[in-house]
């Protein structure tokens, strides 16, 4: 008698699912990480930042139904996945948001090197291993070096060293009830804006994001306008979406407390690989932190990443940092994402 079928199978061999995604999600100290294994479409070995322009103009559903709702949420983020195209070859990432895509993310660098060793896509010396164990993940901003920190062959922790985190400079804005107020921007593979949480009234934590959220909206537009009359002639200066909050730590290692706020309405739960690489060379840029010296930053849930700045380097003529971060990732599931043919909301949507 032939075994009964099994209602999952059923349900992918209908024709009207005629794309699908399949899925391992993380999450990173809080924030969550959707690695898309297949069906995005990227042939293996293709130069992630081809394959990022590639999908955003022609595939940019793989990017909205990964992230968005109702499978994902404004705060969610993916990562395309692509495959090396020989034995020991580097897989390379394509990172994905609610808004865009972004060169360069870090924690999604810890939870996609987390997948990867998770499910044996990338081997270390030999089953069982324990100890640090290098390797790399090409993307859209260069190739980035990481090393994995393994117990029994299980994947504890994870650091990525960006090469040329740098300062930009402070720009002094003012702010409807808060008066002058100073603002530090830095590069880490994004742009990101350092304000202190105290001009707000608020505190970082999980019950005041939505009052962060929407203070972060006056102090992106106000630096938008400063920015915009400070550039030189000629020429301009970036547009900076990411507004971060600063403010004291609770935890008992951490240095600072921070909270990132896109500009998308997107926050993150962790407390941000980039924007702690970027933090740290405003630091080291402004005589707070020195070379070797090590940083610890929490995030919105309380959790923590543990940077250093390595070394002194140069972008372009502009003094810059090579900084490292290190963060841990848990799988949280697996799966495929369907997209019914006759869904009228079935690449996803925002609310």
């Amino acid at each position: 008698m032939p075994s009964p079928e099994r209602p999952l199978d059923r349900l992918l061999s209908r024709p009207c699912f005629s794309r699908r995604l399949d899925v391992v999600d993380s999450h990173t100290c809080g924030q969550p990480t959707r690695v898309v294994l297949s069906g995005h479409g990227l042939p293996a070995g293709m130069d992630p930042a081809t394959a990022r322009d590639l999908l955003r103009r022609e595939r940019d559903w793989v990017r909205t139904v990964s992230v968005t709702e109702p499978r994902g949420h404004r705060s969610m983020f993916s990562v395309a996945l692509i495959h090396p195209a020989e034995d020991g070859g580097e897989f390379g990432a394509v990172f994905m948001d609610a808004a865009t895509y972004p060169d360069m993310c870090g924690h999604a660098i810890i939870g996609t090197a987390t997948t990867l060793l998770e499910l044996g896509l990338v081997a270390p010396p030999h089953a069982g291993f324990s100890g640090a164990f290098e390797f790399g993940l090409r993307t859209p901003s260069g190739r980035i070096a990481l090393r994995a920190r393994l117990e029994d062959g299980r994947c504890k922790a994870v650091s990525f060293a960006f090469d040329g985190a740098w300062y930009l400079g402070g720009f002094d804005i003012a702010l409807p009830g808060a008066g002058a107020v100073t603002v530090d921007v830095a590069y880490a593979g994004q742009w990101y804006a350092f304000v202190p949480v105290s001009v707000t009234g608020a505190a970082i934590d999980a019950g005041h994001i939505g009052a962060l959220v929407a203070a972060a909206a006056p102090v992106r537009e106000a630096l938008a306008e400063r920015m915009a009359a400070a550039a030189p002639a000629g020429g301009t200066l970036p547009v900076v979406g990411n507004i971060v909050w600063t403010g004291l730590p609770s935890h008992p290692e951490a240095r600072q407390r921070n909270v990132p706020i896109s500009a998308a309405g997107a926050f993150d739960r962790s407390p941000c690989g980039t924007a702690t690489c970027a933090r740290m060379a405003v630091l080291v840029a402004k005589g707070g932190l020195a070379i070797g010296e090590s940083f610890v930053n929490e995030g919105l849930l309380g959790t923590i990443y543990r940077g250093l700045p390595k070394s002194e380097t140069s972008v372009s003529g502009q003094s810059a940092i090579v900084a490292e971060v290190e963060g841990s990732a848990w799988i949280s599931g697996c799966g495929t994402l369907l997209i019914d043919d006759a869904d009228p909301l079935g690449e996803g949507y925002l609310t």
